[in-house]
């Protein structure tokens, strides 16, 4: 079993959201190898990242729950950055290995 496979096993274990340092723990590698690893599997489609949702997605604005006194999403005072989130792709014919294939 690669740590790839340990990587995504932990993900399917949490079943819920889990911060990359207890991940990297978990697994135990550093949080940097970690975010490699998790490029890996964005590139194998095994993860979805947030980046890959459209800016409609990823604002929860009504835009008019301030009605005239909205001051636009670039000064709005309750919209904040939050980290890069990812999904786990449930898709059992991705391979995550060369092991994995045989």
């Amino acid at each position: 079993m690669t740590v790839l496979d340990r990587l995504v096993d932990e993900l399917r274990a949490a079943r819920g959201p889990i911060r990359s340092g207890d991940l990297a723990s978990r697994i135990g590698v550093s949080e940097d190898s970690l975010d490699m690893m998790i490029d890996v599997l964005v590139s194998k489609g095994v993860l979805s990242g947030s980046a890959t949702l459209s800016p409609d997605e990823t604002i929860a604005c009504s835009g008019v729950a301030c009605g005239t006194t909205c001051v636009g999403l670039d000064e709005c005072p309750f919209i904040v950055n939050v980290p890069e989130t990812y999904t786990l792709v449930i898709d059992p014919v991705v391979p995550l290995s060369e092991s994995s294939q045989r």
